[in-house]
């Protein structure tokens, strides 16, 4: 199809666009959840039972990033009335069936994680077969920082965004008719003569409140009203950014990074809409909550809202990693209300090479001793993250930390990750 005709076509019809964003097979949110009601006190007199784990078959992640992304896109386009935004495919499916769903669309964009990164990629690469014209764009922390390989091996991909994703995949869609990329920051693409481009990132989003909620503005209403046997786990952000530097780690690409934070109203609207729609389960997706003195408020706005409905059962959040008596009263208190799935108290390795090597500095022994000693007291589940394999441990150090964990107090519970590449 020329650029004309796709021009011509504008004026019959508006640009159809997709999101995908795969994320129910996900096990983690199953587990929480479980751990959150098996541990949970007693039900109190009265209260729902729906407070009890009753197990998880029908329980369905919203796919957050690809909302954030239609709602960004709908309030700045140049011009919004020229498209529309099927529902997005955000259940695990044959590809063929997926691929089926996305006939007839102009504009596919898919969020991409380790989770979903090869149902995402086979279901693009047979779409561009049978739909040879569809725009075909990538984005999330699966997409490489240096793009050039991976666009040549998956050459079905026309576009990958960088880093966040909004300011972006708006300026794509604008440009969706031209196909001029010129313009649009955080991209790299393949021309046609094989040339590889990578253009400059977009400065980071500092006010967060640009970004409208995909839950406040509707976005997902469709998705409620066509499945109304699903319960739902929410995504949630409070604030955006991590001030840490840990070598494993890549949260939200925004690693090393100030910290922005969602507004007050925003937030308490949000765990409103959560509650009115019975949303269950609210994973939230900060890197270090309880950092902020505010998030012991957000707490206990979430626990007066669940006094009131019912709802959310639970409420888990990664604290800080250099835990305070902030992050200590904010479990404390989502353990008063009954909403928390157990504290994490990670530390990773406790060898000092190896934390130089990761370039992360743990807490203290003495202060996690004392927060265990609290946590217990407080009858709080507590486990600690260990990763097996980081650069500089061996078998006998790796031995010795574990060792040290429990004998600073951790008997509930060690989580042993494999680094991987």
């Amino acid at each position: 199809m020329t650029d004309q005709t796709r021009e011509s076509e504008s004026f019959a019809r508006p640009t159809v666009v997709a999101l995908v964003q795969i994320n129910s097979a996900l096990s983690w949110t199953r587990q929480r959840r479980k751990r959150t009601m098996d541990h949970a006190q007693p039900a109190a007199a009265g209260e729902k039972a729906h407070d009890k784990y009753q197990g998880t078959n029908n329980y369905s992640i919203f796919p957050y990033s690809v909302g954030l992304l239609q709602s960004y896109a709908q309030q700045h386009l140049a011009n919004p009335g020229a498209f529309v935004f099927r529902e997005h495919v955000f259940k695990r499916a044959p590809v063929e069936d997926i691929v089926d769903k996305l006939m007839g669309v102009d504009v596919v964009g898919f969020s991409a994680y380790v989770w979903n990164i090869n149902i995402s990629l086979a279901v693009a690469q047979r779409l561009k077969a049978r739909a040879p014209d569809t725009l075909i764009v990538f984005g999330g922390p699966q997409v490489p920082d240096c793009p050039d390989t991976f666009l040549r091996e998956h050459p079905f991909i026309d576009l990958v965004c960088h880093g966040e994703g909004e300011v972006a995949f708006a300026a794509i869609l604008d440009h969706t008719l031209d196909r001029d990329w010129s313009q649009v920051p955080s991209v790299s693409y393949v021309r046609p003569s094989g040339e590889w481009v990578m253009h400059e990132r977009a400065p980071r989003v500092q006010d967060l409140e640009s970004i409208p909620s995909p839950y406040l503005t509707g976005v997902f209403d469709s998705i409620i009203a066509n499945h109304p046997d699903d319960k739902w786990i929410m995504l949630w952000e409070t604030n955006r950014g991590c001030p840490f530097h840990c070598t494993y780690c890549d949260w939200g690409s925004a690693v090393g990074g100030k910290v922005y934070k969602f507004e007050m109203a925003r937030l308490q609207a949000e765990l409103d809409w959560f509650a009115a729609h019975k949303g269950e389960f609210i994973f939230c997706c900060d890197a270090n909550f309880g950092m902020l003195p505010r998030d012991i408020d957000i707490v206990e706005y979430a626990g007066k809202v669940k006094s009131k409905t019912g709802y959310p059962s639970a409420l888990s959040v990664q604290n800080t990693k250099n835990a305070t008596d902030r992050s200590y009263q904010v479990q404390k208190r989502l353990s008063d209300h009954r909403m928390n799935a157990g504290v994490t108290l990670s530390m990773q390795t406790l060898d000092r090479t190896t934390l130089k090597n990761i370039r992360r500095d743990n807490i203290s022994s003495e202060s996690f001793q004392e927060l265990q000693r609290r946590y217990t007291r407080d009858r709080i589940d507590t486990y600690t993250d260990v990763i097996l394999g980081l650069p500089g441990e061996t078998y006998e150090t790796f031995k010795a930390g574990v060792s040290k964990i429990i004998d600073d107090g951790q008997h509930n519970r060690i989580m042993f990750y494999n680094l991987s590449i």
